[in-house]
């Protein structure tokens, strides 16, 4: 989820709403007034008897490290409009651009002289012109310019309802929210450039979502301008309005600066807020419902989001509308026109007819007497097909997905790299039309040295370029175009190929409209009254306009035109009043094409033709793109993510022709929905939701009222959801096996000494059919059957198995019932005992979900596992040194906590591990017996006894290597450092002792 809540202090209510601006603003001049003020709304929402958990003192830290944001309305207009400001005296001023590229295009655009670059954990590029047009007397200008990289903050439930075990999932929707820093450092970074800056200005990116990234930016850093904390310096704050990032858009939008937009902002909140609580809330429960009675569910998590749901469901129902349509025959009557040589077949008027024997009777009605056709009109006329509307980011997704056979996701990817490389301009944006400010002629000319459409575009500019036709100019962005010319060569892959794309449909749409000449003939078989009316037509290319630029062959027709119907061919020519002879067939043919004769006498055919109706195809990515923006669902940023989503969570696959088929999984999870309430997987619910969103953006509803009427209704939904289960429940029945039915036999359960069978997954689990416990295998690395022995913690006595991960593979001991046991966890213990047992809970959820990998040791470094192969400290981090469960032949030494392996000496026969220990190095002693004749101690004795890190000899011929924690599935993965080891210590004098 990207962004966060609006407000720091997690009160559903938030300072940012126009009715509280006057008692905030006169809290403003001290940051007592400003917590009072927070607190008075805290006693509100606690009025209201609403939980206000996330005010306790379970807060996470890195949300109270957040400073309290200042209270700023909605779309505050400029209040200071003093020209002398700083008259005379040197002033900085801040910019923040969304991505380091973006951050460095806006420096080269400005700085037009030296400019020193340094290195922080974000670049900064500095230089002292031009000068600043809020403050231009000042007599000193020096620019900082640095970035954030996309969203600062990401919105998530506080830490006491992040448990899948012990949070009823119906608390999530009453439950607070709060905005955590994506990484502290970027915070941090923020904070030490903006300080003591006069200005700040914002060069996001020109939608909601970057309207959003704005306040957040300065949440975290405009009390630190100079002048003292207090909206006051919201005056002293602009927002950049650009469309590229080429040096004259960048000087433009610098000399027309703005204020951002409070009212997209919140916008943006609401439905983070909205998606976070629904689909988490939905998603916990059913997944945990599911995930604990069937074994081969094909995926993790059994997700529910609000338009990630209504997205699969136009997919299952396109699929439920194939399976059920029945086929039904019908005939036509096809009339065959033979004129020099070429053979025709003309269309029926009537359509067809669903009755065999009225089509026969017709055709022997026609050869009853004097069996002719006569063509009653010959028209000729020319008629445009106007050029295509500029381009917007859902027709170049369909487009890209239909022309170009590249996948919305992958798409949108590329048309992002070519804009940051400053190729294209922004590639989201619902304009369909330029704005009068526009550049045609000017992007053109960087078009004309092109050798593919250079010499097009140097006629076009020298007859004179055209309009745009039609579409709307939404004012966000204009429509996609490119910023600047790129060689043959420049680009390779998607890029190359959306550039040319983007390039020919720009030329194309301010080019001249295509010119055909269409010739239609009707006949007419008087015999047959009003029946007997045929016509057929054809096309010639009179003038190519557009056409000769866009190579509509290659990338598809996208014109708009119900009569474009028509075959591009050559007529014969025919006389209105002629009189054809009508033959009797003695073959007929099907064949729609053209057929050639070596005579060429001119008579007609007429034939019954038997046809079927045919059920629609399978939705194209395409075609799902244009459902979701008729609906409403997503906007055309998100539209992707969802599209690609559904298919990670296997509920789709993607077949040739880009076609999208349920899996079994997303057939019956719509299904089971349809049988509860409708309203979860039907697209009006989202699409009132994004509409009331689009009016929180244009300031004509209040955020608080949107968000608390969709989470009631929601909530009223997720009840009945809960109390109809089962519904869902008797398909997924019939449909997956249950878990005692799947696995094998793998290792015993120390509770009941049954055998536990073995759930490969997605996710990877043990399953006692006996007792129906189910517990969660690590994810990341392979689980393989290993000694026999069981647990040695007291009451577990659990079958061990080995735990093997990373590059090359690190093998640990690994007790499933330890893993689980919150006594045995990996993460740093609680001061309360209650939350230790939660978070506990929840990693078990989360492993169970297959959501959290594990690529080190599974179990901590005080398990009685480890410290019987424990060695040694690892230097390197925070875990320990063991041996190599696998005792040879290969004797290694593995960090718990590190891709590191020590390759101990091939001459080794036997290494034991003793219970003597140095108290100050925190070591083992080690027992090493090598192979006869193969000693490496001068005395060429065949034991040794020595700990390791300090015995010279066996740190000389001991090899240490490197690894990777890389899994072929996942990537890299964090290895967790710091999350707690029982208290352990580098010195290892305080690991908690053996237990």
């Amino acid at each position: 989820k990207k962004g966060g809540n609006d407000n720091a202090s997690n009160n559903k209510k938030t300072n940012n709403e126009p009715k509280e601006t006057k008692d905030n603003t006169n809290n403003q001049q001290s940051k007592k007034g400003k917590n009072n003020s927070n607190n008075n709304d805290n006693s509100k929402k606690d009025a209201k008897g609403r939980n206000n958990k996330s005010n306790g003192g379970k807060q996470t830290s890195s949300t109270s490290a957040t400073p309290q944001k200042p209270s700023i309305p909605p779309n505050q207009s400029q209040q200071t409009s003093d020209i002398n400001y700083a008259r005379g005296e040197s002033i900085t001023i801040f910019h923040v651009g969304e991505k380091p590229s973006i951050a460095q295009a806006i420096a080269r655009g400005l700085c037009n002289g030296e400019m020193i670059n340094r290195k922080r954990i974000l670049p900064v590029h500095e230089f002292t012109n031009p000068t600043f047009p809020k403050a231009p007397h000042a007599k000193k200008v020096t620019h900082k310019v640095s970035s954030v990289a996309g969203h600062v903050f990401s919105v998530d439930f506080p830490q006491q309802y992040q448990s899948w075990e012990s949070v009823d999932p119906a608390e999530l929707f009453t439950a607070p929210v709060v905005r955590k820093p994506c990484k502290g450092s970027i915070v941090k970074h923020l904070q030490d450039e903006a300080r003591g800056a006069n200005f700040i200005v914002l060069w996001m990116d020109c939608d909601r979502e970057g309207e959003n990234i704005n306040f957040e930016v300065l949440d975290c850093c405009m009390h630190l301008m100079k002048g003292g904390a207090g909206v006051a310096n919201y005056d002293r704050v602009y927002r950049a309005y650009f469309s590229a990032i080429n040096p004259s858009d960048i000087l433009k939008a610098y000399n027309t600066l703005g204020k951002p937009d409070k009212n997209q902002a919140l916008s943006v909140d609401a439905r983070q807020e909205l998606d976070l609580k629904v689909g988490v809330a939905f998603s916990r429960f059913q997944t945990r419902f599911f995930q604990g009675r069937y074994g081969d569910l094909d995926s993790s998590v059994l997700s529910y989001g609000p338009c990630q749901t209504p997205t699969l469901g136009f997919c299952v129902q396109r699929h439920i509308d194939i399976e059920t349509f029945k086929p039904e025959p019908y005939w036509t009557l096809e009339l065959g026109v033979l004129k020099r040589g070429r053979m025709l077949r003309a269309t029926w008027e009537s359509g067809r007819s669903f009755n065999k024997n009225k089509t026969v009777e017709l055709v022997a009605k026609a050869f009853e007497v004097n069996p002719t056709v006569t063509v009653t009109s010959v028209v000729t006329r020319d008629k445009k097909q106007g050029r295509p509307v500029p381009l917007n980011t859902v027709n170049l997704l369909k487009l890209c997905s239909s022309a170009l056979g590249i996948g919305p996701h992958s798409a949108m990817q590329a048309a992002e790299r070519l804009y940051l490389s400053g190729y294209l301009s922004y590639p989201r944006t619902e304009s369909t039309a330029y704005p009068q400010s526009f550049d045609i002629r000017g992007t053109l000319q960087q078009q004309a040295g092109d050798a593919r459409w250079g010499s097009y575009v140097k006629e076009l500019l020298a007859q004179g370029h055209n309009k745009s036709r039609g579409g709307v100019d939404m004012g966000d962005h204009p429509p996609i175009t490119p910023c600047r010319s790129a060689g043959f060569h420049e680009l390779s892959g998607d890029m190359a190929r959306i550039y040319e794309f983007v390039v020919r449909h720009f030329i194309a749409s301010v080019s001249h409209d295509a010119m055909w000449r269409s010739t239609k003939v009707t006949f007419e078989i008087e015999a047959l009254g009003p029946k007997g009316k045929f016509f057929v037509s054809g096309k010639e290319i009179v003038s190519k306009g557009f056409l000769e630029v866009l190579l509509h062959k290659q990338y598809g027709d996208e014109t708009e035109n119900d009569e474009d119907d028509e075959e591009e061919r050559t007529m014969p020519e025919f006389i209105k009043g002629e009189v054809i002879p009508l033959l009797k067939s003695n073959t007929g043919s099907n064949s729609s094409k053209i057929q050639m004769s070596t005579a060429a006498p001119v008579w007609g055919s007429l034939d019954v033709k038997e046809k079927q109706t045919t059920p629609p195809g399978y939705l194209t990515e395409s075609e799902l793109i244009g459902m979701m923006e008729k609906y409403g669902i997503g906007t055309d940023a998100s539209i992707p993510t969802h599209i690609q989503n559904i298919q990670n969570r296997n509920y789709v696959r993607l077949e040739s022709g880009r076609r999208l088929l349920p899996n079994k999984l997303g057939l019956v999870l719509v299904q089971g929905y349809h049988q509860i309430d409708s309203g979860l997987v039907l697209p009006k619910v989202r699409s009132d939701i994004e509409g009331q969103c689009s009016r929180i953006s244009k300031g004509e509803m209040s955020k608080d009222d949107v968000v608390e009427k969709a989470i009631s209704m929601f909530e009223d939904k997720f009840d009945f959801f809960v109390k109809n289960i089962n519904r869902m429940d008797v398909l997924f029945g019939s449909s997956f096996s249950k878990l005692e039915d799947v696995g094998k036999a793998f290792t015993r359960c120390g509770l009941s000494r049954r055998y536990l069978q073995l759930i490969e997954g997605p996710p990877p689990r043990l399953y006692n059919k006996h007792t129906e416990t189910v517990y969660p295998l690590p994810v990341g690395g392979i689980v393989k059957q290993w000694s026999g022995r069981q647990c040695p913690v007291e009451g577990c006595g659990f079958e061990l198995s080995m735990y093997s991960v990373g590059a090359p593979a690190r093998a640990f001991p690994l007790c499933p019932n330890c893993f689980n046991s919150p006594e045995w966890s990996l993460r740093e213990p609680e001061e309360d005992p209650v939350d230790r047992e939660d978070q506990a809970k929840e990693q078990q959820i989360k492993r169970m979900a297959g959501k959290a990998l594990t690529l080190e040791c599974p179990l901590p470094d005080n398990h009685p596992l480890i410290e019987e192969l424990y060695v040694s400290p690892d230097p390197d981090s925070d875990g320990v040194f063991i041996l190599d469960p696998h005792f040879g032949p290969k004797w290694r030494l593995v960090s718990t906590r590190d891709a590191t392996i020590i390759h101990l000496p091939k001459c080794i026969d036997k290494v034991t591990i003793l219970n003597e220990k140095d108290e100050v190095l925190g070591c083992h002693k080690m027992k090493i017996e090598f192979k006869a004749g193969e000693s490496p101690l001068e005395s060429k004795e065949a034991k040794h006894t020595c700990f390791f890190p300090t015995d010279p000899v066996m740190q000389s011929i001991s090899r240490v290597y490197h690894g990777s924690e890389r899994t072929k599935a996942t990537g890299r993965g964090g290895r967790g450092r710091g999350r707690g080891r029982g208290g352990r210590g580098r010195g290892r004098g305080g690991r908690g002792g053996r237990r």
